[in-house]
């Protein structure tokens, strides 16, 4: 049972550290993604930086998973309408018991990404 019936999929795209050959770590990949149905995606911060030679803006959520979901400290999250996903910036966090069902309660998760 998910968690929002009328919630949008997120995928967890888990981190794979990519192997050491002849002294030189390779680069990182990520595995496939796996598809939560069900979460809520609540909009953060958004910060646009002028530096000279140098424009950015950086956006955050806050994702809010079903129960169950494994995301790890260095996944990413693919939303949709985001080409790009987006790099888990914080610890998922588990909530304990719903206190209004007793049931269990989703897991949360902040992402974000600069562009510029």
């Amino acid at each position: 049972m998910s968690r929002h019936p009328f919630g949008v999929p997120a995928g967890v795209l888990a981190h794979v550290p990519g192997a050491v050959v002849d002294g030189y770590q390779e680069a990182d990949s990520y595995a496939a993604p796996v598809v939560y149905a069900g979460c809520a995606v609540a909009p953060g911060a958004v910060a646009e930086v002028f530096e000279p030679n140098r424009d950015g803006a950086g956006v955050e959520f806050t994702v809010y998973f079903p129960p169950g979901a494994v995301v790890g400290v260095r996944d990413r999250v693919s939303l949709p309408g985001h080409a790009d996903p987006f790099d888990v910036t914080g610890t998922a966090q588990a909530w304990g018991r719903n206190p209004f069902t007793g049931g269990p309660s989703g897991v949360v998760v902040q992402v974000g990404r600069f562009d510029g």
